[in-house]
């Protein structure tokens, strides 16, 4: 059911109170009132509040108790790990699209800073100014070969219709005119005025042929 403007807005109030709580605690730890923010986002979605209030309170739930941890380890990036973990498990269970894509961007995010705070992060800085000196240093790649052209599905079908018309005219079948393969051929040509290339597609036939042949393509695809 889509949640009214009332619903949204009352979203917001809790949501601004929670933060305060967390941001200024009156009394213990920012975590734990958290915990106490999250739990209270649960209730309201279980007597009726917006389905959106659950995955407020994973979010904070799972912030909390990476807070938690980070006032173990002095790592701050859990804090983002934890909340990224909340809402993408509430965004997958429920279905949301927008919530499970919001949980992984917050769990990156936390592996970045992570890499950043931690001792392992020096390790990851000359990795990546390695990798980035390899890619800019390393010699360039031979070209990929050219892919063949497709044969002109135009040119094709007027090059079929020409030599029916000219069997007709000479009394003979279609394939003493321009075998097949020598129609595809010449379909796929880039330069149809030229007789060299004309020439090279047909299994017979000189220098006359070709012209012949040259003319009728040009007119085609003029």
């Amino acid at each position: 059911m889509k949640t009214s403007r009332h619903g949204w807005l009352g979203l917001a109030l809790v949501a601004l109170g929670v933060l305060y709580l967390v941001g200024r605690p009156p009394g213990g730890p920012g975590w734990l009132w958290g915990l106490l923010g999250g739990g209270l986002f649960l209730l309201l979605a279980r007597r009726g509040a917006p389905a959106e209030a659950a995955g407020l309170g994973s979010l904070l739930i799972g912030w909390a108790l990476g807070a938690l941890a980070a006032d173990a380890t002095g790592l701050q990036s859990l804090k983002l790990v934890g909340a990224g973990l909340g809402l993408g498990l509430w965004g997958g269970l429920e279905r949301r699209e927008l919530a499970a894509w919001g949980g992984g961007a917050l769990l990156a995010a936390g592996a970045l800073v992570f890499f950043w705070e931690s001792p392992g992060g020096l390790f990851v800085a000359l990795a990546l100014l390695a990798f980035g000196a390899y890619l800019l240093l390393r010699p360039p790649a031979a070209p990929a070969p050219a892919a063949p052209r497709r044969a002109d599905a135009t040119v094709f079908r007027a090059l079929a219709r020409w030599r029916s018309l000219r069997a007709a005219e000479l009394g003979t079948v279609n394939t003493e005119v321009l075998t097949d393969a020598e129609l595809g051929c010449l379909a796929a040509l880039s330069d149809p005025q030229n007789p060299e290339l004309v020439a090279g597609c047909l299994e017979k036939g000189g220098a006359e042929r070709a012209a012949e042949i040259a003319r009728v393509l040009a007119q085609v695809r003029e």
